[in-house]
């Protein structure tokens, strides 16, 4: 979280240092105790400005791995490879996690460029990143709705086979049904192996129906 607030004759200056690892979105925070002038007093950076590129610079990386990461979602599930929905949790929630911090990042830079402690050039780039990560979170919400689909079609697919399955062995059943009760008086009832070709004849007849239909 970005902060800034005066204390006394001071300024506290928070600045979220953020990076990707291992699909989690990690933030590190710089504390600045500057001057009114902009001159560092603490803090391991030697100016705020020096601060605050190295931030966008970091989530400008991390926005990058983000769009790489969802590129190939998106290949995977275009090509109609295996993807876990584990791996479509963790692109939106680093997309969503990034856009959070960009537009916090922003904030600051306006009230930093306000105290005249950053440039206008700065303030333009953070802006831009915001931009970029709200782009992102709505990739990243496009490749979740594409896996949703793929998964939808699938399922279709699926229900299709089972649909034509069962349809499939209905004459089977239907005649088994009546040469299961044991009627002596059925045709063929005591020639087994023609009954057998007579199932086989139907469903196969009945099938080749099925497909044309």
């Amino acid at each position: 979280m970005a902060y800034i607030f005066d204390e006394g004759d001071h300024i506290v200056v928070q600045i979220p240092l953020v990076y990707t690892k291992e699909g989690e979105v990690v933030e590190e925070l710089a504390e600045l105790v500057v001057e009114k002038n902009g001159k560092v007093l603490k803090g391991q950076f030697a100016s705020v400005q020096e601060a605050y590129f190295k931030a966008l610079e970091q989530l400008s990386k991390a926005l990058s791995q983000t769009e790489n990461f969802l590129d190939g979602l998106e290949y995977k599930l275009e090509m109609e490879e295996n993807v876990k929905p584990s791996e479509i949790y963790t692109a939106s929630y680093m997309a969503h996690a990034l856009y959070y911090h960009a537009v916090h990042l922003y904030q600051l830079g306006v009230e930093l460029y306000r105290r005249g402690l950053v440039t206008h050039r700065q303030l333009n780039f953070s802006r831009t990143l915001r931009r970029n990560a709200l782009m992102l979170r709505r990739y990243a919400r496009d490749v979740r709705l594409l896996h949703a689909t793929v998964v939808q079609l699938l399922l279709n697919a699926s229900m299709k086979k089972l649909t034509w399955l069962g349809t499939v062995v209905l004459p089977a059943l239907l005649i088994t049904s009546f040469y299961g009760m044991n009627l002596t008086w059925l045709p063929l009832a005591d020639r087994p192996e023609a009954v057998f070709l007579i199932l086989a004849l139907v469903t196969i007849a009945f099938a080749y129906l099925i497909n044309k239909i």
